[in-house]
């Protein structure tokens, strides 16, 4: 048989011109085992790469890393945001002027996929270690994205709850700055 190779998380700048500036690319993350789904945001001063990662090689966890205008990888073994009982999957990022603030697919409850989220500071502290619960409705809720929109957080997600009746829907939330769920049901 032959190996596979393992996946890695690499970035590069590029220039307002489309000069590719680091060719052989920025490693940000090369721990055993995979990393995959990235996801990345500028925060004002640094990029933020958040990514799904398999190095302990018993579950999928959230990490990220901050990384400078000038290519340099602030977390060089990265960021653990979520390492939760089960699979946290599809990460998105945004800033939010503060914080940035990750969401995922999370699979803790062993039972359906729920919307987890949580806010990292620009100093890459974890401001909610256990995440924040943003969507735990039956059924899966999963493929997350993110936007800020000046006040509040903005979350959309693909959602199974009314799978039975009609399929799939998309529902969505918002979350303060603070961390709350302003919709808990979602909408």
């Amino acid at each position: 048989t032959e190996a596979r190779a393992t996946e890695e998380i690499y970035g590069t700048r590029v220039s307002t011109a489309g000069t590719v500036l680091d060719p052989s690319g920025i490693p940000i993350s090369t721990a055993a085992n995979d990393q995959d789904e990235p996801t990345v945001v500028f925060g004002g001063a640094n990029y933020f790469v958040a990514w799904s990662d398999w190095r302990s090689g018993t579950s999928r966890d959230i990490y990220g890393a901050r990384v400078t205008t000038t290519g340099v990888v602030l977390d060089p073994t990265g960021i653990p945001i979520s390492t939760a009982t089960g699979s946290q999957r599809r990460p998105a990022v945004t800033f939010g002027g503060a914080n940035y603030f990750v969401v995922w697919d999370d699979y803790r409850s062993g039972i359906d996929r729920d919307i987890y989220g949580a806010r990292v500071s620009t100093a890459g502290t974890v401001l909610d270690p256990t995440g924040i619960p943003i969507s735990t409705a039956t059924d899966w809720q999963w493929y997350p994205q993110v936007v800020f929109g000046g006040t509040n957080y903005f979350i959309v997600w693909t959602d199974e709850r009314n799978w039975g009746t009609i399929g799939a829907d998309i529902y969505g939330a918002r979350v303060s700055t603070a961390g709350t769920v302003l919709y808990p049901y979602g909408i």
